[in-house]
């Protein structure tokens, strides 16, 4: 037995002439259309510095089959989801969800810059940057997860929210100063809200979804995604606390200042800085 509202209950409104709104069941058919026509458009008319179509997003959960096909085909995405405990059924979730997005391209850090500094941790600590080091170019898994695992019948935060913000990553030659860089960046463009999670079982109840474009609001849910991917682990992650795998780097100063002293010498210039 599969219950489910009555489709009755499927209402489509528009809210400014162009953009609708959906109420009833089956909101995520209006997501994924959304994301659907936003690719076509943009890849139809791309710009002269364009990467292409991204997308970041936030949900309790997720294994709708299309919702992660789009997920797996995207240029570039990461969804995050609140942090699933462990148990034979919830490890078979993981699994199904893992290979859905097995092939998925993820998302680059450092289109974003509150995480382009950022690295993996190694062996539970930062890495050591030294001036020797290579530039890592990293990108962030398809599905990634936040929060606790439930311990006994103790609750813990989870991660709630409902959202998709779609953009297009762009790259320039220029860095902020006006020299010569491989810089690449983030801009959104379409923001959906809702109340239905990225589920299956969500078609079947009565939620809402609708797509925006306000700037101001588009710009705080950036923000907002931002920072759950700074604090998120990869899917299946051993630890059951808040434990962020994305870390500041520990710099080398000391390594850092001699090689900075030597190049300085060399060019017969004073390091010390106000020189």
């Amino acid at each position: 037995m599969n219950p489910s509202f009555s489709n009755q209950f499927n209402v489509q409104t528009v809210l400014d002439g162009t953009r609708p709104a959906q109420f009833g069941t089956n909101v995520l058919a209006g997501l994924i259309e959304g994301i659907d026509r936003f690719r076509r458009d943009l890849e139809q008319r791309p710009g002269s510095r364009s990467l292409g179509p991204a997308m970041l997003g936030a949900f309790m959960w997720v294994d709708d089959a299309e919702l992660l096909r789009r997920l797996a085909e995207f240029p570039a995405a990461c969804v995050v989801v609140s942090k699933q405990q462990r148990g034979k059924h919830q490890q078979e979730r993981l699994r199904k969800v893992a290979e859905a997005v097995r092939e998925a391209d993820g998302f680059p850090t450092r289109a974003l810059p509150e995480l382009e500094e950022l690295c993996y941790r190694q062996d539970g600590a930062a890495s050591v940057v030294g001036p020797s080091s290579s530039p890592e170019h990293r990108r962030l898994s398809a599905v990634r997860t936040l929060g606790y695992r439930k311990a006994g019948k103790h609750l813990v935060p989870i991660l709630h929210t409902k959202m998709l913000l779609l953009g297009e990553l762009w790259w320039h030659d220029e860095d902020a100063l006006g020299g010569v860089a491989d810089v690449i960046g983030f801009t959104p463009h379409r923001l959906w809200l809702g109340s239905a999670n990225g589920t299956e079982s969500s078609r079947r109840s009565l939620e809402f979804g609708l797509w925006v474009e306000d700037p101001p609001l588009m710009k705080a849910a950036q923000t907002f995604l931002v920072e759950v991917l700074a604090q998120s682990e990869e899917l299946d992650p051993d630890s059951d606390d808040l434990t962020p795998d994305l870390v500041v780097p520990d710099y080398d100063d000391e390594a850092m200042w001699e090689a900075m002293a030597s190049l300085a010498d060399d060019e017969g210039l004073d390091p010390k800085p106000g020189a």
